[in-house]
């Protein structure tokens, strides 16, 4: 069963794919909780001296889809305010 919501914004009709809830914690995860995790991480290889590169960026690229992702999302759902 797909849950998507039906949004008429500027006289067209847009899909929402994601919840308005899913999103924001999408989105808080991304701009909060993400850096400071690649941190912790770089850290704690150096402290404990192990080799995080690999994790570091697979979370980077990670996040950089996703945060472009949203970027277009959130383009396309304000387009049809101007």
């Amino acid at each position: 069963m797909n849950n998507a919501q039906y949004v008429v914004k500027g006289g067209e009709n847009m899909k929402q794919i994601l919840p308005d809830k899913v999103y924001n914690i999408l989105k808080w995860v991304l701009t909060v909780v993400v850096a400071p995790t690649i941190a912790l991480i770089a850290g704690l290889g150096q402290l404990y001296d192990f080799d995080t590169y690999k994790i570091i960026q697979t979370i980077s690229l990670i996040a950089t889809f996703l945060g472009a992702i949203f970027g277009i999302s959130v383009y396309q759902y304000n387009k049809g305010d101007n």
